[in-house]
């Protein structure tokens, strides 16, 4: 029996379709350090998820560089909130992490 390989296009972050793998569980996870993008050396990462620890309203920078502020998350919880920032302005909510 032969294995097929299958081509996977890229997560692209603009289109909202796209393979299952996109909402699946978390795989990478980071602290979300507020006005700073996510990854290494301040580099931009695309997350998936947003963890908050303590419940509260998060500001944050959406994919396509849009600011949106989502009041009154629950406390631990990962919300499958696609950003690729936390901002100071607008968030209450403590020890919030980032996954992909």
């Amino acid at each position: 029996m032969a294995v097929q390989l299958c081509q996977i296009t890229p997560l692209d972050p603009n289109a909202y379709t796209g393979p299952t793998r996109v909402m699946s569980g978390v795989a990478r996870t980071g602290d979300a350090t507020l006005d700073e993008y996510y990854g290494p050396n301040n580099s931009v990462e695309f997350a998936r998820w947003l963890y908050v620890g303590g419940a509260g309203d998060v500001s944050y920078t959406k994919w396509d560089g849009t600011d949106q502020t989502l009041v009154g998350l629950a406390a631990g919880v990962w919300h499958p909130i696609f950003s690729i920032r936390v901002n100071t302005t607008g968030t209450a909510a403590t020890n919030v992490a980032w996954g992909s």
